[in-house]
């Protein structure tokens, strides 16, 4: 058995399954999500829904007994317990690609956000024909679909919500600055044709009033936060993306299957420069 433990937004959740995910194939065996931390999330935490049952994913959802027995893998207290532990703990220690969870044995509880493609970069296939929504686009989805089909589109992602309004958040990660996205439009525009800009935030409103392209913009806005996952589908239907500081537009650009088409991320991830050396794929352009 692979158990994970999820935590966070969506796009972390999805860093979390596919990591665990690919063991599990690997071992061949059954793979368990432990959802504790959604009813118990902690102080200076944002709040968030278990979101992994919006797509086709693999899993079981953990017993409440199960949980209850799981508890020594939540606290520091895993580490000096491991040898009375049937799972095998592996908790995340910091930003670069751990290897010895790459071949974690087939009993393990992985507890981190395990933010890098190398985690699971073998199973692309599996991972795109699993993390596609299972409730069908609505009206407004498959008119944007339209567009972005018949248009050299480029997603972009302006991630605010508790980066902004959370002072814990709005400390870690910070924000991506106007420049950021001016030198973004720069670089798109001297390799795209007559792009098509299709803009998807946490704040739209704000959005739409302070961030403006010489080209055509939709600013989608019909998705709000119980159906942001169809938002991560338009996304990754686009031909370009320009990413913020966020796992959610992360997984937008890394699900697109255009093999010629570029994404551009913030290569500044974290506020005051923490580093990142296995978070972007080495194809994407940092700036």
């Amino acid at each position: 058995m692979i158990t994970f433990y999820a935590q966070g937004g969506l796009g972390n959740q999805l860093f979390q399954y596919a990591a665990a995910r690919r063991l599990a194939l690997k071992h061949g065996v059954e793979l368990v999500v432990d959802p504790y931390w959604f009813d118990h999330c902690r102080p200076g935490e944002t709040p968030r829904p278990m979101e992994l049952q919006n797509f086709s994913v693999n899993l079981r959802v953990a017993s409440i007994a199960e949980q209850r027995k799981w508890r020594p893998y939540r606290t520091r207290l895993g580490q000096l317990l491991q040898p009375l532990l049937p799972l095998r703990l592996f908790r995340e220690t910091g930003f670069g690609v751990n290897q010895s969870v790459l071949n974690a044995p087939s009993s393990s509880y992985l507890f981190g956000f395990w933010q890098g493609e190398a985690y699971f970069k073998d199973i692309r296939s599996t991972l795109l024909s699993e993390l596609v929504p299972l409730s069908e686009p609505s009206a407004a989805d498959l008119q944007i679909l339209e567009a972005i089909s018949r248009d050299n589109s480029v997603s972009v992602h302006v991630r605010r919500g508790d980066y902004v309004t959370l002072q814990s958040a709005s400390a870690y990660h910070g924000t991506c600055s106007p420049e950021y996205y001016r030198n973004a439009l720069k670089y798109i525009e001297s390799r795209v044709s007559k792009p098509v800009f299709f803009v998807f935030s946490d704040d739209p409103d704000w959005t739409s009033r302070n961030l403006h392209f010489p080209h055509t913009t939709h600013y989608v806005k019909h998705n709000d936060a119980t159906t942001a996952f169809q938002d991560l589908r338009l996304m990754s239907k686009c031909n370009h993306h320009i990413i913020a500081n966020s796992s959610f537009s992360w997984w937008g650009a890394w699900l697109a299957n255009k093999l010629d088409g570029l994404t551009i991320a913030p290569d500044i991830w974290f506020a005051g420069g923490r580093p990142t050396p296995d978070l972007l794929p080495a194809d994407w352009v940092r700036i």
